[in-house]
C-alpha cells in the first residue's frame, strides 16, 4: 500500500499510446517515477531499483556510509558467507546509502553521513576511538555492532556515551523453532516511539549479548533502549552456553527476559545538531549468511535510517531469499493450530472412524 503522498497509476501501453509516448515507454513492465520536473524510467522493476529511484527523484540526499575495517570487522566488499557483509551493503544501497570501506578510523572523511563498526575483534588504537568520540560530539552518526567478547577499547568508547555491554550471551530456547541451537536471540520488541513502523518478522540475532544504560548517564547525552528479546530468553552471565553448548538457568545468578539488545544515544552537539550512536549486541546478523533471515534486513535498515536520517525512511520490505543453508518457516500460533488440526488431527480422526466402521461391518457380515 502506497504512502499518502505517493500516487500510483497503472496504465495499459496500447490503450494509452499518447501518454506512453510522452513518458518514453515502449514496452510493458516498465515503471516511470515523477516528482515535479524530475522523471526517471525503470526498465527493470524490482523492489531495490524502485526504492532507489523514488529516493533519487524525490531529492532525498544519499547517505555516504563508511564501514570501518582493519580490526576484524565485517567488510562490505567481502562476499564470504560467514564473514562478509556484501549483502548488507547491497540492502543499504537500495535504501539510498552510498556504502564505502574505511581503513581505520584515525581520520573520518568530511562527507561521512554514517559510520558502521560491524563486529571489531581486535583493539582499536586510542587515536581511533578518540576520533570516533569527537566525530559523535560534532553531530556525527554511528552504528556499532558488538558480538560477545567485544574488545575493551570499543567497550570503553561506548561507555563514554552511557551504553554498557554486559559481556554475557542470550539464550532463547524458543529460537530452536527456527532451526537454531537455542543461542539465537529473537528481537520481540522494538521501541515504537523511535521505530514506529512494524516489521513483518522478528529479527534473529545469531549470538547476542545484552546491554545496559548507565544511570546516571553522561552529561549532554540522552539514551533509550531500541530493542528487547522475548520473555522466554535469559542472559547467561558467565557465557557457559558458548563453551558447553547448553546451559541451565540459575535464578540467583542469570537474568530473565525481556532483555535489551540494542540502544540509542543522542549526543548534544554545537549549532543545535545532534550526534547519534546506535549499538546492537550482535554483529553476525549482518553477514551474508544471516542478513536475509527473517527480519534481520529490516532491523538493519530501520536502525540505520533512524541513526542517519532521524527516522526510518521506509516500511517493511518483502522477504529476500535466505543465505546459506537456512530455510526458515514462520507461522503464527493460529496458523500452527490450523495445520495441526487440518493436517494431523482431522485426518487421523477420519481414518480412525473409517477403521471402526469397517470393523463393525465385518462383525455384522
Amino acid at each position: 500500500e502506497a504512502q499518502p503522498h505517493i500516487a500510483v497509476r497503472l496504465l495499459d501501453l496500447d490503450r494509452s499510446p499518447g501518454l506512453s509516448q510522452r513518458l518514453g515507454v515502449s514496452s510493458y513492465n516498465t515503471a516511470v517515477v515523477e516528482a515535479g520536473e524530475r522523471r526517471e524510467r525503470l526498465d527493470l522493476v524490482t523492489e531495490e531499483t524502485l526504492t532507489a529511484t523514488l529516493l533519487d527523484v524525490a531529492g532525498t540526499p544519499p547517505v555516504v556510509t563508511y564501514f570501518v575495517v582493519g580490526h576484524g570487522e565485517r567488510d562490505p566488499r567481502d562476499g564470504d558467507e560467514r564473514r562478509g557483509a556484501s549483502e548488507a551493503a547491497r540492502a543499504l544501497a537500495a535504501e539510498g546509502f552510498q556504502v564505502r570501506a574505511l581503513e581505520g578510523a584515525a581520520e573520518i572523511p568530511a562527507d561521512a553521513g554514517l559510520l558502521v563498526v560491524a563486529g571489531a575483534t581486535r583493539e582499536l588504537p586510542r587515536a581511533e576511538t578518540d576520533t570516533l568520540a569527537a566525530y559523535l560530539g560534532r553531530g556525527g552518526r554511528a552504528l556499532v555492532l558488538c558480538d560477545p567478547g567485544t574488545p575493551a577499547s570499543v567497550v570503553r568508547l561506548l561507555e563514554r556515551f552511557g551504553i554498557e555491554l554486559a559481556s554475557d550471551v542470550v539464550v532463547d530456547e524458543q529460537a530452536r523453532l527456527f532451526g537454531t541451537d537455542g543461542l539465537s536471540a529473537r528481537v520481540a520488541y522494538l521501541n515504537q516511539a523511535l521505530i514506529p513502523t512494524p516489521v513483518d518478522a522478528q529479527a534473529l540475532l545469531p549470538v547476542a549479548q545484552t546491554l545496559r544504560l548507565a544511570d546516571p548517564g553522561p552529561a549532554g547525552v540522552r539514551t533509550d533502549y531500541l530493542a528487547m528479546t522475548g520473555e522466554t530468553a535469559w542472559a547467561d552471565v558467565d557465557r557457559r552456553a558458548l563453551h558447553d553448548g547448553r546451559a541451565v538457568f540459575r535464578p540467583d545468578h542469570d537474568r530473565r527476559g525481556p532483555l535489551p539488545v540494542a540502544a540509542l544515544a543522542r549526543v548534544g552537539a554545537p549549532d543545535d545538531r545532534e550526534g547519534r550512536l546506535a549499538v546492537l549486541g550482535d554483529a553476525d546478523f549482518v553477514t551474508n549468511l544471516h542478513v536475509n533471515v527473517l527480519g534481520n534486513r529490516d532491523l538493519l535498515l530501520a536502525v540505520a535510517g533512524l541513526v542517519a536520517r532521524g527516522d526510518p525512511l521506509t516500511g517493511a520490505r518483502p522477504p529476500e531469499p535466505p543465505g546459506g543453508t537456512f530455510s526458515p518457516l514462520m507461522l503464527t500460533a493460529r496458523e500452527a493450530r490450523d495445520i495441526l488440526w487440518g493436517g494431523v488431527v482431522t485426518p487421523s480422526a477420519l481414518l480412525a472412524a473409517a477403521a471402526l466402521w469397517m470393523a463393525r461391518r465385518r462383525r455384522l457380515a
